[in-house]
């Protein structure tokens, strides 16, 4: 039987072969061929179909145009099939309704993308340090069902629709200091609020390559 997914993790059970392009051929008994693919062809279907001993998945972003006979010979998984509408009746849904338990359900069923959640989050939501540690302690470690849970149960219901998320303007952002990473939110407020962190950055960076502080180093007041 042939598969045609966009999230092979449900396939990962008992014996299974992962790949790039078909690399092996698919007969042997009770093991699964996993194959991802940029594109495929109803062609590429029927080359194999006839070969296939127990399951080749191909791992794709799009469904292919293909014949009514095609498809009732082979298996297309629902992750293909969610379209963008919706994601965003899930998205909709996180911030209008008090129903939580339905949010969470809704995002489960649509299989909404973690990172597109997470971008109307930043958007609609208060800084809440203890939500956002747990999002980031599940995020890419866990099942995306955990952080589905954070986002339907930890998420306050605004009772309408939510804003859109801005994109960054050009000039608004830096290039970090030092070590820094972009993701480190309170980088400008270490710097800001101290003289000692300042003059480092001084000492390892010229000037020119950052416009966050001055060149003229600052008289640093210690205790004796």
């Amino acid at each position: 039987m042939i598969f045609l997914t966009a999230d092979e993790r449900p396939f990962k059970e008992g014996d299974y072969i992962l790949s790039h392009d078909i690399q092996y051929l698919p007969t042997a008994p009770s093991t699964t061929y996993i194959v991802f693919k940029s594109k495929i062809k109803e062609k590429d279907i029927l080359d194999w179909i006839d070969i296939v001993s127990f399951r080749l998945v191909f791992v794709i972003d799009k469904i292919p145009k293909l014949s009514k006979a095609t498809k009732d010979r082979i298996i297309i998984d629902n992750s293909l099939l969610v379209g963008k509408e919706s994601y965003n009746t899930a998205i909709q849904a996180m911030f209008k309704y008090n129903d939580r338990q339905y949010v969470y359900n809704l995002l489960k069923s649509t299989k909404t993308p973690i990172p597109l959640a997470v971008a109307w989050m930043k958007a609609n939501t208060r800084f809440d340090a203890q939500k956002w540690r747990l999002l980031a302690d599940v995020q890419y470690t866990l099942p995306d069902c955990y952080a589905w849970s954070i986002m339907a149960f930890c998420v306050v219901s605004k009772g309408r629709n939510p804003d859109w998320p801005k994109g960054s303007k050009k000039g608004d952002s830096y290039t970090p200091p030092l070590l820094c990473r972009e993701s480190d939110i309170y980088t400008q407020t270490i710097i800001e609020s101290s003289a000692s962190i300042r003059n480092e950055i001084r000492d390892t960076i010229d000037v020119k390559e950052q416009n966050i502080i001055t060149q003229r180093k600052e008289t640093i007041l210690q205790w004796l």
